[in-house]
């Protein structure tokens, strides 16, 4: 039975695809100026993608990058009241862009998008905050999910303390109480492994500067991340505790000050890279990657080191548990992340009607797999039953060869060349699809989960030690995780006045902090924790504070409210 519905979903697959084709094949070639705040590339979209989108809706991408080209581009096309056909902004930027009439309204058009209208309710409630009315649209939000505002489905939090397991099994698998603990466990683990087998120098932490003040936060991210091991989420220049009420940052009770107090101690033990101040995201890459480094706090770190024969040598990074910790975590990003997309307002007739179904074909099963998944037989195999199996998982890393019938009239065969350029989606990898009932991301399906536990060493031994399946399902049965509902907030743009201020105030932040964590006693630590308060009121703190604390209240009452407080 499974595999004849399997017959007839791929029969259905390919009439779908020969339809589109010859609609395509039937319209004049057009040109689709993406103006996308998110694209890391500036020009024609090539290679694959492009000849996807070409061959469904004979529609070229010309991608306008600000990223790439220069912020100043955006006050250049809006001048000239032309953006782009389609806009990809963040979402605080959006209500000006319909304020001033650079975004057209899509009223008449989006409810036929069956594949978007799929998340109505999300997209009711954004244009709702927006333009105060019911079923009037001009945005969709970027990466929305089809569960609920207080779900969590990740397996996974973004930010927790993951050990080399092969190293913490060779120091005894201790239970760990604190940070100070760790750092023992760490210290011991420094001994045995204080190069990695090429010779280079390893070190449990290897940090990084150049994303200071990113994602909206203040400070160093290596030190602002970590604060949400104990259950604290800065919100720019402030801290949001878990009782619902803030903090200033740089208060002594605050995670900022015991995380940064925490790599300080691991600094002052020889445990910090000499390098973290000063070295590059690429430098701190290379080191992750030749298994320089042995302990990592970012989720997505061990794409870098959980891979090829790491992973039955059990040189991999799992999750492991510190008594004294609760973690914060966003619950899935069911109201969409930080941007929106629009049409321009200067789109009209059959073009607002081919980007309309391209939207909409965006938000498919279809065009959904190549976004997060990949081309059958480069990213992936089909299984009789429908589901997916991975296959080639270097493709993007080692820009593989694309197969022949997916390269295009510019002749590129690369897959990382051809890649998706747009670099955003209207429904995020944790979605089902709805053509084999598994979600897009490959880490869920159940082919990923059978060879994890066959070929992933660390894996299997970790669920016989702390009796779990995953870290998230650890954290749930130990009642350790707080995860804060999605509701779609967004900041509004500070004003210039609180710009200014916040721009000095975060390097004086990031300066002080950097200097505190390789300080070389804990006396030096506190006499520049102090002059860096002095110097944070010096420049009107106080006042940056109260503006974050009002913002961010509004966002804490919408939290409240999805969770019926």
């Amino acid at each position: 039975m499974k595999r004849f519905l399997s017959v007839l979903l791929t029969l259905a697959l390919l009439l779908g695809m020969v339809s589109v084709s010859a609609v395509a094949e039937g319209q004049e070639p057009l040109t689709v100026v993406v103006y996308d705040a998110a694209a890391n590339f500036h020009g024609i979209q090539p290679g694959w993608f492009g000849k996807v989108v070409k061959d469904r809706f004979n529609i070229v991408l010309d991608i306008v990058a600000p990223q790439v080209a220069g912020q100043e581009i955006y006050a250049t096309r809006a001048e000239d009241g032309y953006l782009g056909d389609i806009i990809l902004v963040d979402k605080s930027d959006f209500p000006n862009l319909v304020k001033t009439g650079l975004v057209r309204e899509i009223t008449d058009k989006l409810p036929e998008c069956e594949n978007i209208m799929k998340f109505k309710d999300q997209i009711d409630h954004y244009n709702k905050g927006l333009t105060g009315e019911d079923g009037k649209y001009y945005g969709i939000p970027t990466e929305m999910t089809d569960t609920s505002p207080t779900t969590l489905t990740d397996n996974v939090i973004y930010s927790s303390p993951m050990l080399r397991w092969d190293l913490y099994d060779a120091v005894g698998k201790p239970e760990i109480k604190d940070l100070e603990g760790l750092l023992d466990v760490l210290e011991e683990i420094h001994k045995i492994h204080p190069t990695n087998e090429a010779g280079d120098p390893a070190y449990p932490f290897s940090l990084w500067p150049d994303w200071d003040n990113n994602d909206d936060m203040s400070g160093p991210a290596n030190v602002v991340q970590l604060t949400t091991w104990y259950g604290e989420k800065p919100k720019r220049s402030a801290i949001l505790k878990p009782d619902g009420t803030f903090a200033k940052i740089y208060d002594r009770d605050s995670a900022y000050y015991k995380i940064a107090k925490f790599l300080n101690h691991a600094n002052q033990r020889g445990l910090v890279d000499p390098d973290s101040g000063t070295q590059n995201w690429d430098k701190a890459v290379s080191k992750m990657s030749a298994l320089q480094v042995d302990v990592m706090w970012y989720s997505w770190q061990t794409g870098f080191t959980n891979v090829g024969e790491n992973l039955p040598a059990g040189k991999t990074f799992i999750y492991i548990p510190v008594g004294d910790q609760s973690y914060y975590a966003d619950a899935d990003a069911y109201y969409g992340t930080a941007r929106m997309f629009g049409v321009g307002s200067k789109v009209e007739g059959e073009k607002y009607d081919r980007i309309m179904e391209f939207l909409d074909w965006y938000a498919s099963p279809e065009g959904l797999t190549f976004q997060h998944v990949g081309i059958e037989g480069l990213n992936y195999t089909k299984n009789e039953d429908g589901t997916f199996t991975r296959l080639h998982d270097d493709a993007l890393a080692n820009n593989l060869p694309v197969p022949e019938d997916y390269v295009g009239e510019d002749g590129v065969v690369g897959y990382n060349d051809g890649n998706n350029q747009i670099n955003q989606w209207i429904a995020g990898a944790s979605c089902i699809n709805a053509n084999n009932g598994e979600r897009f991301a490959s880490k869920f399906w159940s082919s990923t989960i059978e060879k994890e536990l066959e070929t992933d060493k660390a894996k299997r031994e970790w669920q016989q030690t702390f009796d779990a399946t995953d870290p998230v399902d650890y954290m749930k049965k130990h009642n350790l995780l707080n995860a804060s509902p999605s509701v779609g907030f967004a900041p509004p743009e500070d004003s210039n006045e609180i710009k200014a201020l916040r721009a000095q105030i975060n390097t004086e932040l990031c300066t002080y902090t950097w200097q505190a964590i390789f300080a070389e006693t804990d006396e030096e630590f506190e006499a520049l924790w102090d002059k860096m308060i002095e110097q944070l009121e010096g420049f009107e703190y106080e006042k940056l504070y109260e503006n974050d604390v009002a913002v961010y209240t509004q966002e804490v009452e919408l939290k409240k409210a999805a969770l019926g407080e």
